[in-house]
Formats: structure tokens, sequence, C-alpha cells
């Protein structure tokens, strides 16, 4: 009784506030919802009381014993509802942590119950649309027939520029869940999946037809020893361009696949270096004139994977860079540990617009000029690769015109090792 006094109190000044603040009739509502509350409390003691004294054994009770089991009945009754509380709120929390979307809808379709994710996914408001439709919500003609149909496929909707996956469960009464997911991200990786092995089938495609019909040539016609000798040396070539790309797909799917990280063995990145610019220097055939700055460095990392991409940045300046033009290499270590490398060209230059996606696959600027130089289209996804296992960080900068027109590709390590 204390308790609801001291209850009683506080909202009757709460009630003259309000209607000293706002209006009268405010005060009026806020009294008599006071007085229904006071009167369950009421109802709810006398209740407890009659119950008791119903028992066979209450005839040997004294008032104030029977009085501590009803206070002690009611806060059982009280300790039972916040528990129940408490599972609610743990449930929702529970539902609400779920990524996917959750709906409970009727059988008319329209909302009773939604998580917070669904909320957000679809932009919905939990006061303002609840109980109404969802297909007044979530307009998509496909999702409206899924929904009225149970044969119809599941069907994914872009909406907003997201990729949104419906899944409905049916329940016997009628009441129905319906999930729905963000597949952004996967639509994204099938669709760069079905762009690679198209783009593997056109690379493939192209040297095999020429060696085919080279075959049928040297198979069918007579021909005089000069004539067959030059087609048997652009079938090599064409051989060694299919080998290079699939060399290229082995090191690119070892790279991706390969969740450990590159073994720990101190590298001499300086003789590295040396080795991959004589690489590159045999590909021109002096064709391009070439400077080296070479600091000692060195770094823990993997032997095959850095030569590797310090090839493939070579090799990309020595293909896209005119003759006569000029190939610099730089390595090196700063007084902070940071070990720097670059590789400058005097080519053409590179548009700014194609430059964040020289790293994906199979990506050329100028795919005719990559494949007369036997570009397979992996080297920069292979640097990248590289870097990430590294540690490092690739930096592409490049002008187009100009007198300064070139590019320059830079990868810093982060640490180095003594």
């Amino acid at each position: 009784m204390k308790a609801i006094r001291q209850t009683l109190v506080a909202l009757a000044l709460i009630a003259l506030v309000l209607s000293w603040v706002w209006t009268p009739w405010v005060a009026v509502v806020m009294l008599a919802a006071i007085g229904a509350w006071l009167f369950w409390q009421l109802q709810r003691q006398d209740d407890a009381a009659a119950a008791l004294l119903r028992e066979p054994e209450s005839v040997d009770r004294s008032f104030d014993d029977a009085m501590a089991i009803i206070r002690a009945r009611l806060k059982e009754g009280e300790q039972s509802l916040r528990d129940r509380d408490a599972e609610i709120a743990q449930r929702k929390q529970i539902t609400n942590a779920v990524p996917d979307g959750l709906f409970l809808l009727d059988n008319g379709g329209r909302i009773i119950w939604c998580n917070q994710a669904a909320l957000v996914m679809h932009s919905l408001d939990a006061f303002r649309d609840m109980g109404k439709p969802i297909a007044q919500l979530i307009r998509a003609p496909e999702f409206a027939r899924y929904l009225d149909d149970d044969t119809q496929p599941e069907p994914v909707v872009t909406l907003g520029g997201r990729s949104i996956a419906f899944h409905l469960e049916r329940g016997s009464e009628g009441a129905r869940l319906l999930l729905t997911r963000d597949v952004t991200e996967r639509e994204k990786l099938d669709r760069m999946r079905r762009d690679f092995v198209a783009n593997v089938s056109h690379e493939l495609r192209t040297p095999l037809t020429v060696v085919g019909g080279f075959v049928e040539t040297l198979t069918d016609l007579p021909l005089e020893p000069d004539e067959r000798n030059r087609y048997l040396q652009l079938i090599a070539n064409q051989t060694t361009n299919m080998r290079r790309l699939v060399e290229d797909l082995l090191t690119l799917a070892r790279l991706e696949n390969d969740q450990l990280p590159p073994e720990a063995t101190q590298i001499d990145l300086a003789l590295v270096a040396r080795d991959a610019l004589a690489d590159a220097e045999a590909l021109s055939a002096g064709a391009h004139t070439f400077e080296a700055t070479i600091a000692p460095a060195h770094l823990l990392g993997s032997v095959g994977e850095l030569r590797s991409a310090l090839g493939n940045l070579l090799s990309n300046a020595v293909r896209y860079t005119p003759a006569g033009g000029r190939i610099t290499l730089n390595v090196a270590a700063h007084a902070n540990g940071e070990i720097v490398v670059e590789v400058k060209d005097s080519g053409v230059g590179i548009a700014a617009e194609h430059i964040p996606r020289l790293t994906e696959r199979f990506y050329r600027v100028d795919r005719s000029r990559s494949r007369e130089t036997g570009g397979t289209g992996l080297g920069l996804a292979i640097v990248k690769h590289v870097a990430q296992r590294h540690r490092a960080k690739l930096e592409i900068e490049s002008t187009v015109g100009g007198e300064q027109h070139g590019s320059t590709f830079r990868l810093r390590f982060p640490v180095s090792g003594t």
C-alpha cells in the first residue's frame, strides 16, 4: 500500500504540472488513468485476499500472516512479469541482431511485426508502416506475384541500387514469415565469376584459333622451308602466350586461395629488383632507356611473390611505353623503416577513369597493344594480391598528355627487416 500511495502522489503531481503547462483536459485524462490504475491494484489485492481466505488452512492464520502471504504472492507475480518482460526483450535483441530482414505477415499480407534489420533494409517506419500491406511498401511486380502465388520462384529484386532476395515461409494458420536478404555482394561476385570465365575463354580462343589455322595450313599445303619456319614460329609465339596466361591464372588462383601469410624469409629486395630489371631489359630488346636507383633493402616475405610483382610492373612499363621511351626503377629504404619501390615510365599515360579498375583481372586500357606484346591482363591483379599479402600499399599515378606524361606504380612496404 505504501508503494501505491507513493505512486499515486507522483502521478497526481505530474497531472497538476501538465494541467499548468498545457490544458486542463490533460489533467482530467491523467487523473482518470490514475484512478483506473489504482482500482486495478486494489482489485488485485482484493482477489488475492479472497483466494487466500478460501484456502482451508486460512482459519488458523492471523490477519498479519494473511497480508504477508498476499504481499509475497503479489511479489511473485510481479517477478514473473519481470522475467517474462526480460525474456521478450532478450528475444527482441536476438531478432534485431539477425542481419536479414524478418517480417511476420497475416493472411492478407499486412505487417504484424518486423525486426530492426527489415526496417533499415527497406527504409520503413515502425509506427507508420506497421499493419500496412507489405506489397504497398516494397513495390516490385515480381515480389507481388511471389507473395500471392507460392509456385513462383523466389525473386531477387533491385531496390535502391541493392539486390534483395526474398524467401517466404507459409504457416498453416495463415501467418507467414518473410525473410529478406541483401545479396548485392553475392550478385557482384557471381557477375565477376561469369566475366572471368568469359574473359578466359576469349583469351584462349584467339591463340587457339591462330594455332589451329597454322596447323591446318602446314598439313594441307606444300610450303617452302622459310614459310614453314615462319608459321612454326608464329605457332610457338601463340603457344608461349597461352602458357604465360595459364601460369598467371595459376599464380593468381594460388594468391587468392592461400589464406596464410607469405613465407617469412629474409629477402634482399635489391637483388630481386636487379633480377626483375634484367628481365625487363631483355623484353625491351634495346627499345627503351632504363634508369635504376636501387638502395640496399631487406624485408620478410616471399621471394617468388615479390619477384613476380616487380616483374609484372616492369614488363607492363615495357609493353605500354613506346620505343625510345624511358623506364625508371627506384628502390629506397627510408629512415622510418618504410621501403618504397617505384616503377616510372614515359608512356602515353592512363586516363583517370581507368585507374580504379586497373587491378581487375583482364582489364586493359589498350587491348590490342597488350595482346601484341604478349600481355595477359592479369599482371596488376597479381601485383595487388602480392602487396596485400605483404601488407604493402599499391599506389598508381598517371598523367595523360603534356611534357610530364607517363605513369608511376609505387609499392609501399610499411615494415622492413634488418
